[in-house]
């Protein structure tokens, strides 16, 4: 066991914080929100105290009616007004202290007494950002750590001790170091006084926010109260208009606030960046956010295969033992290795192969940056300093048991009967899912050019060998060179971002701003945008066209020279895998239809019953145009490629009708199974494209030289 000095990564060359202060563009973006503030809160108080005003007018009045002039009529017009009064002073309050909560069923708290490194590894952190030591702390199933308090009115006045959260997935994924660094980075929200002013702001502008566009509780009540009577929903009505008025006005006010702190909220990020970097090193900062990135992606797949292992009759024992098992089978995939605490070198290389959307769409109270300009900004502070290369769980006390422990707490969350569910083990899982890569992956020295894409149409000119010339000044090398692979990639990256800026500029999706290649525009720049896209994605497809050509050219002409006969096998392979193509789009455009209708169906409330039958017969159409399908892909090779159980499932769906309603009363067993039949197919169908693909490429390489 060591000692404890050694658990905390000590750099004392870069222990002059008090040194970094924010910076100027900070101090004035901090000006800026402080005033739009203070405007906003003015103007909060002026109207609520008009309404407060119309409320204790419309009481006093009808009080005062009621005394000058009783009277059965005069009574109910008191009446009339007392409870509208009475009313707007309750929703108003209800508008007002709504609380947003900020529980997290996940959450599990843990204690000095159990895990005393973990404690004092935060009390050597927390002295050196100069912050108070978190209220508590609790572990979550996930890989981020976060600070929060219990959002109120009253924390808009003054700061709360805040809470420390801690991803059980990141500390799956880190060492000691690189935890440090992840914590200093939101224990350095808290610093410093100007800071603690940036954090005012952001707890300003999100309770904002959820008060104006969230306030769930209070749109409850006024449903509620509409739909109790006649008499109740007028005076509800009147009422929510008088506060919707009161809640445009703000939102009108609250969107000049917003970005004020959108701005703020840029350079917030930086300092704290700043300290996080001085208190590890650059080196540690980078690797610290590319290995939580990763861990973060493992830990997802692993809880998107919850509900597939249920299915299955199955669980996982240890759910962060699979992400970490996952962690070093990815890092495999990808050729990165490993360092002592079985954790993965990720370099500049492996980012590669990855390309981001260059369009950003931002949520509306905070503004984080990328991990590129993150990670510009840490090899520009040059930071040395050794690192501790010990996995973060040195911290714990019983990491198994905790991760245990968590993974129960997650099955009773979410899957009730999860006792009678038989366990998988890490390795299994891994075998599994390695067993499916394996029968699944294209040849490596294609370097991904066919996956995930549809093979190109093919022409004449397909079948027109390669001159002597072309054949000798390429190879397999240079037509699926990484440089080649990049563009195809980057093409389809293209595509659909323009098709996002299309969405914007047709109003489909509702943004006032948007990023496009780290730069910020407003909405109407988007069909600009998208039109100058669209021109180099159609020069793009064109390349990419010519290039698929070019390449099955390539392998036709090297089949030509065995004979004629197997040149003929390549064509027929590849018409053939375009034949699967064809029907597999005919058939996901019709299952798309059908699970469009089915979400509708389940998602329709009591208000849009309405549509209800409509939706019925919509449904039984899209059956029948299934059942017509179904029947042509039964009379083609394509059907006795599913396993026997698909096929049972098959012959008992034609035997039934397209009928998923009686006497209003909806058939659901009838609806899942449609779904669950059409699914299944696309699924088998899709799988069975794949596995064509494969043959056809496998069968490319035998007739290379030498093979």
């Amino acid at each position: 066991m060591f000692a404890m000095t050694n658990f905390y990564p000590e750099c004392q060359r870069n222990a002059g914080l008090a040194l970094i202060e924010p910076t100027l563009l900070f101090k004035q973006q901090i000006v800026k929100a402080i005033s739009c503030v203070v405007l906003f809160f003015i103007l909060y108080v002026v109207l609520l105290l008009t309404a407060v005003a119309l409320a204790v007018a419309c009481i006093s009045g009808g009080a005062l009616l009621f005394r000058t002039y009783p009277g059965w009529l005069t009574g109910a017009i008191s009446i009339s007004f007392i409870v509208l009064g009475g009313m707007v002073l309750f929703f108003l309050m209800k508008f007002l202290f709504s609380k947003r909560s900020s529980s997290n069923p996940y959450r599990r708290e843990i204690l000095a007494a159990n895990h005393p490194y973990l404690f004092d590894f935060i009390q050597q952190l927390v002295k050196d950002t100069r912050i108070r030591f978190p209220k508590k702390i609790f572990l979550v199933p996930d890989s981020n750590t976060s600070m929060f308090d219990d959002p109120s009115l009253l924390s808009l006045f003054w700061a709360p001790r805040k809470n420390l959260e801690i991803g059980i997935g990141l500390i799956n994924s880190v060492n000691l170091s690189e935890l440090k660094m992840l914590l200093a980075h939101e224990f350095a929200h808290f610093s410093k006084r100007s800071m603690k002013l940036g954090c005012y702001v952001y707890t300003f502008n999100k309770r904002l926010y959820n008060l104006l566009y969230e306030n769930e509780q209070w749109n409850e009540i006024e449903a509620n109260w509409q739909h109790k009577n006649h008499l109740f929903s007028f005076y509800a009505h009147i009422t929510s208009k008088i506060l919707h008025v009161i809640q445009s006005i703000l939102k009108k006010f609250y969107s000049i606030t917003n970005q004020q702190y959108l701005e703020l909220s840029k350079e917030m990020e930086w300092y704290a960046d700043t300290i996080a970097v001085n208190l590890s090193s650059t080196e540690t900062a980078i690797s610290g956010l590319r290995r939580q990135e990763m861990g973060a992606y493992c830990l997802d797949h692993c809880f998107h295969k919850l509900p597939d292992l249920a299915e299955k009759s199955l669980r996982f024992d240890n759910i962060f033992l699979v992400q970490q098992s996952l962690i070093h089978y990815y890092a495999m995939q990808h050729h990165l290795s490993l360092d002592d605490a079985g954790l993965p070198i990720i370099s500049d290389n492996y980012f590669q192969s990855f390309l981001k959307s260059k369009v950003q769409l931002r949520e509306q109270w905070t503004s984080h940056l990328t991990r590129e300009s993150r990670e510009t900004h840490f090899k520009d502070a040059n930071i040395t300093c050794e690192p501790l290369s010990l996995s973060a769980w040195v911290l714990f006390t019983d990491p198994e048991q905790l991760q245990q422990a968590m993974t129960n707490h997650i099955y009773e969350l979410t899957t009730p009967s999860f006792d009678s569910l038989e366990m998988i083990s890490a390795d299994e899982y891994i075998d599994e899912l390695a067993e499916r890569h394996q029968l699944y992956e294209y040849p490596c020295v294609f370097n991904d050019y066919y996956d995930n894409r549809a093979f190109s149409e093919f022409n004449e000119s397909y079948s027109t060998p390669l001159s002597r010339e072309d054949l000798t000044s390429n190879n397999m090398a240079t037509i699926y060179h990484p440089a080649v692979v990049l563009r195809m990639r980057s093409f389809y990256r293209d595509r659909q971002d323009a098709e996002m800026l299309q969405a914007i500029s047709n109003g489909e999706l509702k943004t006032k701003h948007f990023e496009f290649n780290g730069q910020k525009y407003s909405a109407p720049r988007a069909q600009q945008l998208s039109r100058m896209l669209w021109e180099h994605v159609n020069q793009e497809q064109d390349w990419l066209k010519h290039h698929d050509e070019f390449a099955f050219r390539y392998h036709y002409t090297i089949a030509q020279q065995e004979s004629q006969e197997i040149a003929d096998l390549l064509v027929e392979q590849y018409t053939e895998i375009l034949k699967y193509q064809q029907s597999g789009q005919r058939l996901n455009n019709q299952v798309i239809k059908i699970i469009h209708c089915v979400s509708l169906i389940f998602n329709s409330s009591d208000q849009h019953s309405a549509i209800l039958p409509d939706l019925f017969d919509v449904l039984s159409t899209e059956c029948w145009n299934f059942k017509m399908l179904l029947a042509q892909l039964v009379n083609s090779p394509i059907y006795h490629s599913f396993p026997e159980e698909v096929d049972d499932k098959i012959r008992k769906f034609r035997e039934q009708d397209c009928r998923f309603v009686d006497d209003m009363v909806p058939d659901y067993v009838a609806i899942q199974s449609l779904h669950e039949i059409s699914s299944t197919l696309m699924e088998h169908f899709n799988s069975g494209i794949i596995l064509l693909k494969k043959t056809y490429l496998d069968f490319i390489l035998t007739l290379e030289p030498g093979n």
